[in-house]
């Protein structure tokens, strides 16, 4: 029936309560995965559900020939709270990197055509996003693939700078790389990236898609890391489950993009952005990122307990805010993928990430008891490996 482009776990969910999911047998799970860093402030959270059906009921779609005030509310809260004087809405984190490559290609004019990202990234399943994805495994099959993506080491500003010339007009990078397995970018690499575009005139655009909207305790990453960007690409936590995203940049750089230059029919929807306001207003009460910071903390310290008594299976943890990995040993990854489906089989939804850590991505509501379980739960398994 379906295209068999996923690989599924045996349920089929039919319900969502804050960190909770339940299939159609009725079976409960604690979601440590929040559907890849999508549903942070859980499933159906009251403030959402009320936004959206709301809106559903008042305006479903106009176009973007039109302004609606969901898309005004959003664009207001999302430049007000971040570096950015302007916002282009699409529907995905792809198609909001999509738009960053192109607004980095026609700011810098003719013969600037080239990105650098980084190996170890992920950035998107269209062409172009897959091009700029430094994994290999996801270019098999799709070559020849768009020119003018060019990937340099992680974690060596010198072999970066080497691949620079003439043709170069941006750097992308992630603050914090997701799927390759939780890799943090040190502020001082980071910084030395802005130094090198400073230095040859490149936009520096950071795919904050997985890494957005508090999810490492800011409600941007690069706000911790002392390091603005150009351009900011968001999605995942911005809809809370609807389908948004959105290119962030400013009044300079977005003058590039004048009208007929891109486009998308759905992007900025009234039902989504009405979703994303009401996800935004939340994250920004008073005490909210606290809490995540509170229960990364926890979390962070819980994990390390557990590599301490693994030492056979797990070599310690890395990440921030409430996108934390177990990195495992060479005996570890070979049992990751066990691992995550014995959790699943004991009511726990976690991911493998990387082939190198298990990735743990819950709604930032969690709370403690939800961690302690969690833990609970995983020393069990690896108490049988």
């Amino acid at each position: 029936m379906f295209v068999g482009t996923y690989s599924r776990f045996p349920a089929a969910m039919v319900k969502g309560r804050g960190c909770r999911l339940w299939d159609a047998d009725g079976r409960e799970y604690l979601d440590f995965l929040a559907g890849i860093a999508v549903c942070s402030l859980g499933h159906c959270h009251p403030a959402v559900t009320e936004a959206v059906c709301r809106q559903a009921g008042e305006l479903m779609h106009v176009s973007n020939l039109f302004h609606t005030r969901p898309q005004i509310e959003l664009a207001e809260l999302l430049t007000q709270n971040s570096f950015a004087d302007r916002v282009f809405m699409a529907n995905s984190g792809a198609e909001a990197n999509e738009a960053a490559i192109k607004l980095a290609r026609i700011h810098a004019g003719e013969g600037r055509f080239e990105i650098i990202s980084l190996s170890g990234s992920f950035h998107g399943r269209t062409l172009a996003t897959v091009a700029a994805t430094g994994q290999p495994k996801f270019h098999q099959g799709f070559e020849p693939l768009p020119e003018g993506f060019i990937h340099a080491g992680f974690g060596d500003p010198a072999a970066l700078e080497e691949l620079i010339s003439d043709k170069t007009c941006a750097i992308l990078c992630e603050p914090l790389q997701g799927e390759s397995g939780v890799r943090p970018l040190e502020p001082e690499y980071l910084q030395a990236i802005r130094n090198l575009c400073d230095k040859h005139n490149l936009l520096l655009i950071f795919d904050e898609v997985q890494t957005g909207l508090g999810r490492t305790g800011t409600l941007f990453a690069h706000e911790q890391l002392g390091v603005t960007p150009d351009i900011m690409t968001l999605a995942k936590a911005l809809g809370n489950g609807l389908p948004i995203g959105a290119m962030l940049t400013t009044d300079d750089i977005a003058a590039s993009l004048g009208v007929g230059t891109h486009a998308s029919t759905f992007g900025g929807n009234p039902v989504a952005a009405a979703g994303a306001v009401a996800v935004l207003k939340t994250m920004l009460a008073p005490g909210f990122l606290d809490q995540v910071r509170e229960r990364s903390a926890y979390f962070m310290e819980r994990l390390e307990e557990v590599a301490a008594r693994f030492p056979h299976l797990a070599t310690g943890v890395r990440g921030r805010g409430l996108l934390l990995g177990l990195v495992l040993t060479e005996k570890g990854c070979d049992l990751g993928m066990d691992i995550v489906n014995q959790l699943f089989a004991r009511g726990v939804l976690i991911n493998f990430a990387g082939g190198r850590v298990l990735r743990f991505i819950p709604p930032l509501i969690v709370e403690a008891e939800d961690i302690d379980l969690l833990i609970d739960r995983l020393v069990e398994v690896l108490n049988g490996c």
